[in-house]
């Protein structure tokens, strides 16, 4: 039998949703079918960036054949904008002027008084009949309409990046939601899907205490590296390639729980072995190339690691002592892989025994948000944070000990750190996981 040729760039995906290494997660999936199914029920889906929520859902709403419209936030974006975007996709028209000479029939799939689907208009024309028509978009747009609009054509709304709508406006995405469930008597599949950051469902359940029950909120979390070793897997069998369980192993390490770094890293290794797509014979992906991906995977991101350090520093108010640059530099010296509240009120209070930690606790917790570039996690089971991997621990200490170079950031002092929080990485891996062989870092 003839092995399928597959391109590399389409079996390791990491800047777009995974398809044909799609890993189930069979938990979280009943929860989404069971959201998907449920006539009226809107669904929130949050969890770290890179932990594969867009993956997750697009996977699912082909499952479904759900056709849907989506909405990319980006910072700064309003309500508004926000409709205005989902109103262009739809191709909304009315007719502003009809000229008519003789006869002219036609049929819509909308009962309305004068906005119309373009898609869904049939026109007949004899003779000179003419229509001119224009965008909705000039006209008042309301909730109610869109979601009419959305209904009519059998729709799913998404909404990527649901955390970056701006605060002032997120109340009335919860009352947008509220119109849609309403709207769901008329209009069975109707639904919106947003997807953001950790603690968005209790976002939009805070503005509006009816929507809680009315809501699906589903958590993505970490991928387990026994998912990750599949998404691996699964790219060996399509290539026809073979990773040493080694690099396989290391490759699981560096990523930390995100899917994201997975197919990073696994695309940037048949890249470094001239594998542009499906192999006639099986070739074999030895660990010496494994240290030059890493340096690859190092200068392509160096530019999105100082990104996240500068948004993870930034400063709005000046505060004494709690400063976000002030508190990474606290949480360094414990020299720890997992702390607490409690331990890093210890480090500041060495030099400053006067300090008072009422607003310690808010300050870390922003560090878990999108305000601060989700650069630490919490550990609910133990009460303790750690940072979301060890590439952004190593450059926050070589930036703070402003050793990095900043046009390159693959210096001897960042490898020897790096080198160190991978010993620390496989120990809170280890603790969330189980016993797993990462293999050895002394080569790196």
């Amino acid at each position: 039998m003839q092995r399928k040729n597959y391109k590399l760039e389409k079996v390791f995906t990491p800047s777009k949703p995974a398809e044909i290494t799609y890993v189930e997660r069979y938990e979280i999936n009943r929860r989404i079918d069971r959201a998907i199914k449920t006539s009226g029920k809107q669904i929130i889906i949050y969890g770290y960036s890179g932990v594969g929520k867009t993956s997750l859902i697009f996977k699912k709403l082909k499952q479904f054949k759900r056709k849907f419209i989506k909405t990319s936030c980006i910072s700064g974006m309003t309500i508004q904008d926000i409709v205005l975007d989902a109103f262009n996709q739809l191709d909304i028209y009315y007719p502003s002027q009809i000229d008519e000479s003789e006869s002219k029939t036609k049929g819509s799939s909308l009962a309305s008084n004068f906005w119309f689907i373009k898609a869904g208009l049939k026109f007949e024309k004899k003779d000179e009949g003419k229509q001119i028509n224009k965008r909705a978009v000039d006209l008042p747009i309301t909730p109610q309409n869109l979601a009419k609009f959305i209904g009519e054509k059998k729709l799913v709304w998404v909404i990527e990046d649901f955390h970056k709508i701006e605060e002032t406006h997120k109340k009335q995405m919860a009352q947008i939601m509220k119109v849609f469930m309403d709207a769901s008597t008329e209009y069975p599949n109707l639904k919106i899907i947003a997807l953001g950051a950790v603690n968005s469902a209790r976002e939009v359940v805070q503005y509006d205490s009816e929507m809680k029950s009315r809501i699906s909120e589903i958590e993505v979390p970490l991928m387990h590296h026994d998912n990750l070793k599949s998404i691996i897997e699964s790219g060996e069998q399509l290539l026809n390639v073979s990773f040493t369980e080694n690099v396989k192993n290391r490759i699981i390490t560096y990523s930390s729980g995100l899917p994201a770094v997975t197919h990073q890293l696994c695309l940037l290794l048949c890249e470094l072995n001239n594998i542009e797509k499906t192999q006639r014979n099986l070739h074999k992906i030895q660990f010496d190339k494994f240290n030059e991906a890493m340096e690859e995977y190092l200068e392509e991101n160096s530019d999105s690691f100082r990104a996240i350090f500068e948004q993870a520093t930034k400063v709005t108010h000046q505060r004494k002592n709690e400063n976000p640059i002030d508190l990474l530099k606290h949480i360094i010296d414990l020299n720890k892989e997992n702390f607490t509240i409690s331990e890093i009120r210890d480090v500041i209070q060495r030099t400053n025994r006067n300090y008072k930690p009422n607003n310690l606790k808010k300050y870390i917790d922003e560090f878990l948000a999108p305000i601060r570039s989700e650069i630490l996690r919490f550990n609910e089971n133990h009460n303790t944070y750690y940072f979301s991997n060890p590439f952004i621990k190593a450059y926050i200490q070589c930036s703070l000990k402003a050793e990095i170079n900043k046009n390159k950031i693959l210096t001897k002092e960042f490898k020897n750190i790096l080198r160190e929080e991978l010993l620390i990485a496989q120990k809170a891996f280890q603790q969330d996981y189980g016993e797993f062989d990462f293999g050895n870092f002394e080569d790196i």
